[in-house]
């Protein structure tokens, strides 16, 4: 049997046996979930409220910390004696239960998730939520492989391990099996409370945040240093002279947009518009995070009177037959006074 090029069926299932108890079952778990996590929220993109709390909040507070428990601290307690051929470069001088395990994770992730921001914002990767995902998601990665070196290094009697079934029987003897019918509400009430504290933080952290999307319209001169500011509009046009003006479109849609912006006249009188004179017409194709301007002269065509010039912006060309403040996606608007000179030449 010994020349065989091959080990028989019984000793290849005795090292699978071996192999699998020593397997880090938790570890296994959290690499799991991290891969699953990480398509739900990016790949897949779950708009499901519950669904994306659920795995949001674990990965993003709970897994990066676990991990690097885990990696710290391989052993269920800590080498008496140091070994000189010892090659761990850390060694564990503390020994942690599991509630000090749980918490110093959920420390850590916090400690940690302001660290991966700042290389995320050293690559040229924007800031969004998949990219946090990803990053999150190679970090926890990482750090599981880590974690299982060390832990398959120390020796199977002083390794670490999770009995889950104890575990789950030790939190339903503490909550269930309390003095009175009373303890056990409170245990139940905190218990859910817990819950739902977690799931709500989780979405919020997770979802997206459709309130920032918006798209700004501006109307702008140049000022005496050459500065582009909403203000300085002239009080008075001579009739037939032209105004030089710069309409700025800011988008922060989430996505490339195509806009067109209707440069009006309006004619009023006792404050109300009573005619309507279209001056230009400007298209916009402006890519998400950007703002785009355009430089316009512009000229009244009334020879004399209170006018308003207003830019009034639409999505895509989907403009209505009489464009009005009202049914503008944007719009924006100054008051002026035409005056026709040929009045005091006369005079």
């Amino acid at each position: 049997m010994k020349g065989l090029p091959f080990q028989p069926v019984s000793t290849l299932r005795r090292r699978s046996k071996r192999l699998a108890a020593a397997a880090p079952t938790d570890l296994i778990g959290v690499a799991g979930f991290t891969t699953v996590a990480t398509v739900l929220l990016v790949s897949i993109n779950v708009s499901s409220t519950v669904a994306r709390a659920a795995v949001g909040f674990p990965l993003l507070f709970l897994v990066p910390g676990y991990v690097t428990v885990s990696a710290l601290f391989p052993r269920a307690a800590p080498a008496q004696q140091p070994q000189a051929d010892d090659r761990q470069f850390i060694q564990q001088t503390q020994a942690l239960t599991d509630v000090e395990r749980v918490a110093l994770s959920f420390g850590l992730s916090f400690a940690l998730l302001p660290i991966l921001g700042l290389v995320i914002a050293l690559t040229p990767w924007a800031f969004t939520g998949p990219v946090v995902v990803g990053t999150v998601a190679c970090f926890a990665l990482i750090g599981v492989s880590l974690a299982t070196a060390r832990r398959l290094s120390v020796p199977p009697a002083d390794r670490y391990q999770i009995d889950f079934g104890r575990r789950f029987e030790a939190a339903r003897v503490a909550i269930f099996d309390a003095t009175s019918s009373f303890h056990v509400v409170v245990n139940v009430a905190l218990v859910c409370s817990m819950v739902l504290a977690m799931t709500t933080v989780g979405y919020a952290l997770v979802a997206p945040q459709d309130g920032e999307q918006y798209t700004s319209l501006q109307l702008l001169t140049e000022d005496e240093t050459g500065e582009l500011v909403a203000s300085g509009y002239p009080s008075e046009i001579d009739a037939g002279d032209s105004v030089p003006l710069v309409v700025a479109v800011e988008n922060q849609e989430g996505q490339g947009m195509e806009y067109t912006a209707v440069v009006q006249e309006q004619r009023l009188e006792g404050g109300e518009v009573v005619e309507r004179t279209e001056l230009q017409r400007i298209d916009y194709a402006v890519e998400d995070g950007t703002t785009t301007y355009a430089d316009r002269e512009l000229t009244p065509e009334t020879d004399d009177g209170t006018v308003r010039i207003a830019v009034l912006l639409y999505m895509d060309d989907d403009v209505p037959e009489r464009p009005t403040t009202d049914n503008a996606y944007r719009s924006v608007y100054f008051g002026t006074e035409v005056v026709d000179d040929g009045l005091f030449e006369d005079g």
